[in-house]
């Protein structure tokens, strides 16, 4: 017997979520029937595919071996269907798009702004947050993060190179002079940030003599969680900063900010836009995720080059 694809769904939901209430949620259904639909589904096949108990839901081997193969099954006819949808509609439906919070409202709002006014179908809801996102478990179709090029199942688009910039401003350079050598950042009054997820102070990075990345702890008076809050305390006067090149270098063009160790500046990070699927990505999603990236390409303001 052919299994049901309204139960193998259901199953799918449930497996990447390994939540019951949360597949519920995403199918439109309440929790009894989602239960109801893996009892059947699993009555269908005869062997169990999930073990749930009050705290927790898990693959059994014969459900992850399941998921494996029915998974890209139904990408495959979503594909199909949108295709076909796709083929007689204009671009259209709604896309959610995470992003952290200053670089979502100074930069990339406005580009979704000239996306929406050339494709007045389709609706965007920007949540802009500096914690870490799931983008499965919690729905959106696109993030906008930076860091170290991930390597997940995700996939990455490079929106924009990172530089990490050494920063502090006028009158604290003309007070207390800048330092000459990542050495001479010891016993300096510095701005430190903080890692949402694992809550340890970000180490500060410089080009190694040979190449590479030299990571040095750093003790900072102040630490912040945002970049953004960092490059402003440093332009306060409170102290030292290393601040991603997009943030900085639009404080230093307005004078702000000046920048120290430029010799020892490393790019070693970037800005990304990522997405969950590579197989199936809708017209509206690989459109916007295309103007992001063109978007960027043409602001080399942002872009440290020496």
């Amino acid at each position: 017997m052919t299994a049901d694809l309204r139960l193998v769904s259901t199953f799918v939901e449930v497996a990447r979520r390994l939540s019951f209430s949360g597949a519920a949620r995403a199918l439109g259904l309440t929790a009894g029937s989602v239960s109801l639909n893996i009892r059947h589904l699993e009555d269908q096949l005869g062997v169990r595919l999930l073990t749930r108990t009050t705290r927790q839901v898990r693959l059994t081997a014969e459900g992850e071996r399941y998921l494996l193969r029915c998974a890209p099954a139904l990408e495959a006819l979503a594909e199909a269907e949108g295709a076909v949808r796709e083929e007689r509609e204009a671009l259209s439906g709604r896309l959610r798009v995470t992003s952290t919070t200053a670089f979502g409202r100074t930069h990339l709002l406005p580009v979704i702004a000239d996306f929406m006014a050339a494709h007045p179908a389709v609706e965007v809801e920007l949540s802009l947050s500096d914690r870490f996102v799931d983008l499965v478990a919690e729905g959106f179709d696109l993030a906008i993060r930076g860091g170290v090029l991930p390597v997940n199942e995700y996939v990455s688009r490079l929106i924009l190179p990172v530089t990490m910039l050494v920063c502090a401003s006028p009158a604290y350079a003309a007070r207390h002079g800048l330092p000459r050598t990542p050495d001479e950042i010891e016993g300096r009054r510095l701005v430190g940030m903080r890692s949402n997820p694992s809550q340890e102070v970000f180490a500060w990075e410089f080009a190694a003599p040979g190449g590479g990345v030299v990571r040095r702890p750093v003790m900072p008076a102040l630490v912040v969680n945002d970049p953004e809050g960092a490059a402003l305390a440093a332009a306060a006067g409170m102290g030292l900063a290393q601040v991603g090149s997009n943030i900085v270098l639009p404080k230093v063009s307005g004078g702000q900010l000046v920048l120290a160790l430029e010799g020892h500046a490393v790019r070693a990070r970037g800005l990304y836009a990522v997405y969950p699927s590579r197989r199936f990505v809708p017209r509206r999603l690989a459109a916007l995720v295309a103007s992001v990236v063109e978007a960027f390409a043409q602001r080399p303001d942002l872009v440290w080059t020496r």
